[in-house]
C-alpha cells in the first residue's frame, strides 16, 4: 500500500472517529470561541452543538460543544468531562482572553483533565508554551522562584525576599537599585543555578513541597509568567522594577484569631499583656511604610496587597485609595486581605472607584468553627459582605489555613463554597504554629473521611494555590496511620484551654470532636 492511500485512509477514519464522538472545546469568553468552534464543525461536517453554560448538561448527540471558565468553574468543567470522548483547548493568542489568568486556569484543568485519564489535545498550542516552559523548570529546578525579580516586601526596617521569608535582605526601598542590587543578584543567580537557599525559602521547602503541596514559589511563578507573559529565563532580564508590593502595614485588627500573634494582632497583644499570654512569637516589628509605593508608577500589571492587621480598619489604607483615586491610579491590580467583618458605605465608595480590585477573604471553617477558630468574628456576616463586594463587581477569593481545629470539617466548608461561592478562587495556606498542626490530630479515620469528602467537590479543583495538593497530602497522610505527637497535641490543649479560660468559652461548644482528643493525652 502506498503512502498515499495510508494517508487517506488514515484521514477518512480520522474523520469517522471525529463524526461520532462527543467532543468538547475549551477557549477563551470571547465570541472567537463559538466560531472557531463553528468552523471546525463545518470542517468535519459534523453538529456544532454550542455553549455548555449548566453544570448539570449531559450531551445526547455526537459533535462539537464548547464552554470557558467563565461559564462554568474549574471543578464544573472537570465532572462535565466524563460525557465527552476528547476535550480540546482551542489555540487562542492571549489578546482573546479577558484576562491572562483565564488562560492559565484553563491550561490547569487541561493537565488536571490529562492526569484523569482523559483525551486531552493542547500540548502543541502556541498559547500556553510559556506555562509548559515553565512547570518543567519548576520540576527540574526546585530553588527557582519569580519572587526576586519581582516582589518587593518591607518588613522590620529591611527588604524581605517574600512575606515568608525569615532572613532579612540588607538594604531598605529607598536604597535599592531593583535590576544590579548585589544582595538581589547573588539570590537570583544562586536560583537559576538550582542552589537551595533554604535560609530565606524553607517555609516553601519544608511545609509545602516536602508533603507535595503546591508551595508559593510554584503557584506564584505559574501567576506572573502569565501576567508579565513571561516566555523565557531572558524575559526576566528586561525587568527593571519591582511588580509586586506586599505592605504589612500594623497590627490593627478587630479580631483575636487563635493562629494570630501579638505582631498582627492589636487585641491579641493587648490580651496577652493584660494575661500574660506567652505565644510563639511575641516580637515586635517595624511596620512597612505605605510610602514606599510610587503611586504614580502603577500600571494594569503592577500589584498592591495589603495586609495587617484588618486592612478595613486601618487609616493607611483609607489614605492610600484616596490617593490613588486622587492620582487617577486604579487600574492597578489591588489586593487586599480582609477578615470580612467590616465593611463600611466609605470603603465601599472608595472601592467602586479601582477597576481591578480583589479581596483575599479569611475563612477558616464553616459556621462555629469559623467563629471559634477567629475569635470575634461571625460567619455569616463574613458571608453577607462578602457578597456585597462580589455585587460590586470585585474578583474575591477565599483564604483557608487547614489546622488541628477543622482538619476533621473541612469538608463542610468545601461544600458550603460550592453552593455559595462556586466561582470564587480558593486558597489554602498551610498553619505555621506547631502546636496546632493539620498534621497531628490524633482521629486518623476522622480526617481521612472528611477528605474524601472533600475530593468530591467542586472546590477541590479550584485554581487557588494548594488546593487539591494539599487535600490529597492530608488524606495521603492519615490514610497511612501517622502516630500523632502527644506532647505536641498536649501543648496544644494547655494553651487553647488558657485563651478559653480567658474569653469565657469552651471548645467542645464550637468543636466536639476536638474537645473529645483529650481522650488521647489522659
Amino acid at each position: 500500500m502506498s503512502l498515499l492511500h495510508k494517508y487517506i485512509i488514515n484521514l477518512i477514519l480520522n474523520k469517522f472517529m471525529i463524526v461520532n464522538k462527543k467532543v468538547l472545546y475549551l477557549g477563551s469568553n470571547s465570541t472567537d470561541t463559538d466560531l472557531q468552534v463553528k468552523r471546525l464543525a463545518a470542517q468535519y461536517n459534523v453538529t456544532a452543538h454550542g455553549l455548555i453554560e449548566s453544570e448539570s448538561f449531559i450531551p445526547n448527540d455526537p459533535g462539537f460543544y464548547h464552554t470557558s471558565l467563565t461559564d462554568l468553574n474549574s471543578g464544573a468543567i472537570i465532572n462535565l468531562a466524563k460525557y465527552f470522548d476528547a476535550i480540546h483547548l482551542l489555540d487562542q493568542p492571549l489578546d482573546q482572553w479577558s484576562h491572562s489568568k483565564l488562560l492559565l486556569t484553563t491550561y490547569r484543568v487541561m493537565v488536571e483533565l490529562e492526569k484523569l485519564g482523559h483525551e486531552t489535545f493542547y500540548k502543541n498550542n502556541t498559547n500556553i508554551q510559556k506555562f509548559i516552559n515553565f512547570d518543567h523548570l519548576l520540576k527540574n529546578n526546585k530553588s527557582f522562584c519569580i519572587y526576586p525579580w519581582i516582589n518587593l516586601v518591607e518588613a522590620d526596617g529591611n527588604l524581605n525576599l517574600c512575606a515568608r521569608s525569615a532572613k532579612k535582605i540588607n538594604t531598605t526601598a529607598g536604597e535599592i537599585n531593583w535590576k544590579t542590587n548585589p544582595e538581589y543578584q547573588k539570590i537570583r543567580q544562586a536560583m537559576l543555578k538550582g542552589e537551595l537557599l533554604p535560609d530565606y525559602c524553607k517555609v516553601c521547602y519544608n511545609n509545602y513541597e516536602n508533603k507535595n503541596i503546591e508551595s508559593y514559589r510554584e503557584f506564584e511563578t505559574r501567576e506572573w509568567v502569565a501576567k508579565l507573559d513571561i516566555h523565557s529565563l531572558e524575559d526576566l532580564d528586561k525587568i527593571e522594577r519591582p511588580y509586586y508590593y506586599e505592605l504589612r502595614l500594623g497590627n490593627k485588627c478587630n479580631l483575636m484569631c487563635r493562629s494570630c500573634v501579638p505582631m498582627h494582632s492589636s487585641l491579641i497583644e493587648r490580651e496577652s499583656k493584660k494575661f500574660n499570654v506567652i505565644h510563639q512569637s511575641t516580637k515586635s516589628i517595624k511596620y512597612s511604610s505605605i510610602d514606599i509605593i510610587d503611586v504614580n508608577s502603577l500600571t494594569s500589571k503592577t500589584r498592591v496587597y495589603l495586609t495587617g492587621g484588618e486592612p478595613t480598619v486601618m487609616t493607611e489604607v483609607y489614605e492610600f485609595m484616596e490617593k490613588c483615586i486622587k492620582l487617577k491610579k486604579v487600574d492597578f491590580d489591588f489586593t487586599l486581605g480582609i477578615n470580612g467583618q467590616k465593611i463600611s458605605k466609605k470603603f465601599l465608595n472608595l472601592c467602586s472607584h479601582f477597576t481591578n480590585m480583589s479581596f483575599s477573604v479569611s475563612l477558616d471553617g464553616y459556621g462555629l468553627v469559623n467563629d471559634y477558630w477567629r475569635w470575634g468574628s461571625n460567619f455569616d456576616t463574613i458571608v453577607k459582605n462578602t457578597h456585597l463586594l462580589e455585587d460590586q463587581g470585585h474578583s474575591i477569593s477565599i483564604n483557608c489555613v487547614p489546622g488541628i481545629y477543622n482538619v476533621t470539617n473541612l469538608h463542610l466548608l468545601f461544600e458550603f463554597l460550592d453552593q455559595e461561592f462556586p466561582n470564587c478562587g480558593l486558597y489554602l495556606q498551610i498553619n505555621h504554629i506547631s502546636e496546632q498542626s493539620v498534621f497531628n490530630h490524633p482521629n486518623n479515620s476522622l480526617v481521612v473521611k472528611s477528605m474524601e469528602k472533600c475530593k468530591k467537590t467542586r472546590a477541590y479543583y479550584t485554581d487557588g494555590k494548594s488546593v487539591k495538593t494539599c487535600i490529597d497530602s492530608l488524606y495521603d497522610h492519615y490514610s497511612n496511620d501517622p502516630v500523632c505527637d502527644i506532647a505536641l497535641l498536649k501543648k496544644f490543649f494547655e494553651m487553647n484551654d488558657r485563651l478559653d479560660q480567658i474569653r469565657n468559652v469552651r471548645l467542645k461548644d464550637y468543636i466536639p470532636e476536638l474537645d473529645e482528643c483529650r481522650k488521647y493525652i489522659v
